[in-house]
């Protein structure tokens, strides 16, 4: 009797406990909240608007775990979700406010439920709601032509001595609501190292209907073993509305990613110089090259380079 006892009490001490230890984790609570949220149009289209939702999130406790924020945006009338971004905040220190900002695309007409969600090491811990309305109301970049261009793709068409044709094919897309114009694109390419221009053309976008992409092509002609920024810059009248770059490495020394700064290596200038038969009735035939007063800076640079090593011994 006294063991069937023990055992019952025993029982009911572990029982206890496990309710007890399930109740302490219910009832324990993050210490990191969503504090204030500023909304902002970032980009506006003439179809749609870039919403930059800068969240802050303030700690009243000690050093929190890794931190997350979901943002949603929901069209009003519909309730359907129309766009989504997931961030990672990281920890947030003791009695700190950390801010974080995503960006969301909706169009310019209706009104928006904007949901931000915050997670503390994957287990939701506060959620704030606002409501927007008279995005129609914001006026569109003048400058904003809807062609955006995502991407751009290099191929080596012909060697001819010291001399390499790159065709180039340009993806452009038109994010906008209505059809495009025709505007002017002009692609060139700058050596990375010296920033000399190698070669320059201009060409077409032609017209583009709305939520499609082309691709549209051109010829550049540039010094081999160098390596290259190729840009392409849409104009609008006498104005850059759009521009994208890539990069094309004929020097298989090295790799260079497209935004670092490089040191500088020897440079032969006669790569770059413009032959004197391009020179018809005082203008320029599209030829790889540089004018006389580049020509004159470049001098300069290289000697001051020389320089420079001579004094570094």
């Amino acid at each position: 009797m006294i063991r069937k006892t023990g055992i019952l009490l025993l029982s009911g001490i572990l029982l206890l406990s496990v309710i007890s230890g399930g109740c302490i984790r219910d009832f324990e609570r993050s210490e990191i909240r969503i504090a204030d949220i500023d909304i902002s149009a970032e980009r506006v289209a003439s179809a749609n608007v870039l919403l930059n939702v800068t969240t802050y999130i303030e700690n009243r406790g000690d050093r929190s775990g890794d931190a997350r924020l979901l943002l949603k945006a929901f069209d009003l009338e519909s309730g359907l979700l129309v766009d989504q971004e997931t961030v990672t905040v990281g920890s947030i220190l003791k009695r700190k406010t950390k801010p974080a900002s995503q960006v969301v695309k909706v169009d310019r007409d209706g009104g928006y439920r904007i949901e931000v969600v915050l997670f503390e090491d994957e287990q939701r811990v506060d959620q704030r709601t606002m409501r927007i309305s008279g995005i129609g109301d914001l006026t569109p970049n003048i400058y904003d032509i809807g062609l955006r261009i995502p991407k751009m793709d290099f191929l080596v068409k012909n060697v001819t001595g010291s001399k390499v044709t790159i065709g180039v094919d340009l993806y452009l897309t038109n994010e906008g609501d209505i059809t495009s114009e025709d505007f002017q694109v002009l692609i060139k390419a700058r050596e990375m190292d010296a920033g000399l221009l190698a070669d320059k053309t201009w060409i077409s976008t032609g017209i583009i209907k709305k939520e499609t992409t082309v691709i549209r092509s051109a010829d550049i002609v540039v010094p081999d073993d160098y390596n290259y920024i190729v840009e392409a810059l849409i104009w609008k009248n006498d104005t850059i509305v759009e521009r994208g770059q890539g990069v094309v490495q004929l020097s298989p020394v090295r790799y260079i990613p497209e935004k670092e700064k490089v040191i500088s290596e020897d440079i032969d200038v006669e790569d770059f110089r413009v032959p004197e038969e391009a020179y018809e009735s005082g203008a320029m035939k599209k030829t790889p090259g540089f004018t006389a007063p580049v020509m004159m800076l470049m001098l300069i640079l290289t000697i001051l380079i020389m320089k420079r090593r001579y004094n570094n011994g």
